[in-house]
């Protein structure tokens, strides 16, 4: 097997490994070949990642003895997230319970060290194209049965053996041919040929489906009412689970033109209606009859059920009523609720306000007592000062005089 380097690159990896030296030899290869690796320096790291990463993480290569949480305890918790996950173990021991242990989580690979790092590579590929494998069949599988319920609901699909005995029947089938499933099944598929149809056509059917060939062509059938109706036919061959013997044969057919689906599904319907109405008379026949039992007085009876029709007409009408008047208060009841949650919510906001406005209110009636105390005790001291002033002015006065006469005193000497 050769490396696929492109599909490795699609591949994100989870590493495990204590050991310095090895765990950097690896990583370095990996780091290169994969589209992320995820490195962990033991199984508690391990773990960790994969709880965060576990989404995007396709394989998981890991040593078993390692601190804080071994390479088993690694596996165990992480089988508890995926059960499906490919894991690959790394050691130097060969301990039988380790083995048992890789057996019982399902280990894709067990490699002793010093490891191979072509024989890891190899197997990471190998265990990943397997899961992708598995992907893509359960992805087919899906699509092949979504494919299969649209045919269901616009094909008349059946199956039959080998002799043309029908095994099975769908919805569409027995609603046009109109008989029941449990008429059909064991059958000859003849039951809803038309004897319009040419032998021929039905020998050149037979030779190709019994050659393994699929056959192809339109047929007129005859439906249980004896109207007939055209399909547009596939008829394939059946195989047996190594696809080598024919063990039946399967159809599916589409009506042959709008018109006619059209026309089959109303003739459908109105089967449908007739059924139903025939269940509800053979149903109101036996209420009839057990009130007939119960009174014994049949003259009354048209009365009665006149009376029972009228009533139950009468209950109808209420009950509609009582589902509209119900559905009236549950609105009301739900808008009550709605402007009972906005007013109270009103309510909390206002008095939430209130505290903000009363407390902003004190701060405020504080601060102007304070600055009244502060104005009038500035007052009185510009008051004192202003004496004070007028006191100096005073004594300035006086001094300029006596120092007028002062001068005037020594201009007299100096003379």
């Amino acid at each position: 097997m050769n490396f696929d380097q492109n599909f490795l690159k699609t591949l994100t990896v989870l590493y495990a490994e204590d050991d310095d030296h090895a765990r950097n030899s690896l990583s370095t290869i990996l780091v290169k070949l994969f589209k992320k690796v995820y490195i962990g320096e033991d199984g508690r790291q391990g773990l960790e990642y994969f709880k965060k990463f576990h989404d995007t993480i396709d394989v998981v290569i890991s040593d078993i003895n390692m601190p804080h949480l071994s390479g088993m305890e690694m596996l165990e918790g992480i089988r508890k997230i995926d059960e499906k996950v490919p894991f690959i173990f790394t050691t130097a021991h060969q301990e039988n319970e380790f083995l048992l242990g890789a057996i019982k989580y399902g280990v894709y690979h067990y490699a002793n060290k010093p490891v191979n790092i072509k024989e890891i590579i190899f197997k990471v590929q190998e265990a990943c194209q397997v899961q992708y494998q598995e992907t893509i069949a359960k992805h087919n599988y899906k699509e092949a049965q979504a494919y299969l319920n649209v045919i269901n609901q616009t094909a008349l699909v059946s199956k039959t053996d080998l002799l043309g005995d029908i095994t099975y029947v769908n919805d569409m089938f027995c609603g046009i041919s109109g008989y029941t499933e449990e008429e059909l099944i064991g059958q000859s598929h003849n039951i809803v040929k038309h004897p319009d149809t040419p032998i021929e056509t039905f020998q050149d059917l037979w030779e190709t489906i019994r050659s393994g060939q699929r056959w192809e062509g339109k047929l007129k059938n005859r439906s249980k009412d004896g109207e007939a109706y055209f399909v547009k036919s596939n008829i394939i061959p059946i195989y047996d689970d190594f696809d080598s013997d024919i063990i039946g044969y399967m159809s599916i057919a589409f009506l042959a033109t709008d018109d006619e689906n059209e026309k089959r599904g109303y003739k459908t319907h109105i089967r449908q209606i007739v059924v139903e109405q025939k269940r509800k008379e053979m149903a109101l026949l036996n209420e009839i009859k057990e009130l007939k039992r119960k009174l014994g007085d049949s003259e009354h009876l048209d009365i009665i059920q006149e009376g029972s029709a009228k009533a139950s007409s009468q209950n109808k009408k209420l009950i509609k009523q009582m589902a509209f008047y119900e559905e009236k208060i549950k609105n009301f009841e739900a808008e009550k609720l709605e402007i009972q949650k906005k007013a109270k919510e009103h309510y909390f906001n206002i008095m939430e306000q209130n505290k903000e406005l009363l407390h902003y209110k004190k701060i405020t009636e504080k601060k102007c007592t304070d600055f009244e105390i502060l104005t009038d005790k500035q007052s009185r001291e510009i008051e004192s000062l202003y004496e004070q002033v007028n006191v100096q002015s005073k004594i300035i006065i006086d001094l300029k005089d006596v120092i007028a006469h002062r001068e005037s005193q020594l201009a007299k000497y100096e003379k």
